[in-house]
């Protein structure tokens, strides 16, 4: 299990690296530099390969116009920038307003392949959320799981066993751009008899793309509750979760 965490985490590195190289920043009358393809694609001091101002003006996927700190306005196509990048370090979702690049307002359905760190062999199944993006940082919805695992019946017995929940979930995002860090809280019940409350809290990325606004990936890692029907097997234990929402 342990081999199998570390793969993902490198994953998730990765891909984090790969989204994060070709990222254009939500811009709204920010200073922000402005980095070029290559020398010949731009037209500043021959040998500068970026160039800083207050944006004035950006149309996504077309073009964008900067005031300079020399007072020059400069208008640049998008076929000439490799990256946008804002002064400030840490683009927060925490506004009122969407953007091209994190999640989208409206519905969004997630679904997800489920790993549990329990017993051998490990807990698997899917999960799906029916969701509605309400504000660029929060996310409301219902979601099922189905967890198919083996319990004790004794010491060299075990029974295969198929786990049922409904819930309501909470997502909150924490940047607004193709890169979005998020916290996900599920609180429901479990469909199985004499199983009861069921939870599951995860922190984890969605990762989107520049060519759509609504398709994305995204990896969690956290706690649910244990699914056995004994007592004294009902604990949080490791949940990972690999998915994509449409």
């Amino acid at each position: 299990m342990k081999k199998i965490i570390i793969a993902l985490m490198c994953m998730l590195l990765t891909a984090g690296a790969a989204v994060a190289q070709n990222l254009i920043e939500d811009l709204s009358n920010d200073e922000v530099t402005i980095v070029f393809k290559n020398a010949n694609d731009q037209s500043v001091s021959k040998g500068e390969h970026k160039q800083s101002g207050r944006m004035i003006n950006y149309d996504p996927g077309k073009s964008i116009t900067i005031v300079t700190a020399k007072g020059d306005t400069l208008t640049y196509l998008q076929e000439q920038i490799y990256r946008i990048k804002r002064k400030r370090p840490f683009n927060t979702a925490f506004t009122s307003e969407f953007d091209v690049s994190g999640p989208q307002r409206g519905y969004h359905g997630e679904y997800s392949f489920d790993l549990l760190a329990r017993g051998n062999p490990n807990p698997f199944g899917c999960s799906t959320v029916q969701a509605w993006q309400l504000l660029p940082w929060l996310r409301l919805g219902v979601g099922y799981t189905y967890l198919h695992t083996n319990v004790d019946i004794s010491i060299n017995e075990k029974r295969s066993y198929n786990y049922h929940a409904l819930y309501g979930q909470a997502k909150v995002f924490f940047t607004r751009s193709l890169f979005n860090p998020f916290v996900d809280v599920r609180l429901g019940s479990s469909l199985n008899k004499n199983v009861g409350f069921h939870y599951d809290a995860s922190v984890g990325c969605r990762f989107g793309f520049k060519s759509t606004t609504h398709f994305g990936i995204n990896f969690s890692m956290g706690v649910t509750n244990a699914i056995s029907r004994t007592k004294n097997e009902n604990r949080p234990i490791l949940s990972l979760r690999l998915g994509f929402e449409l």
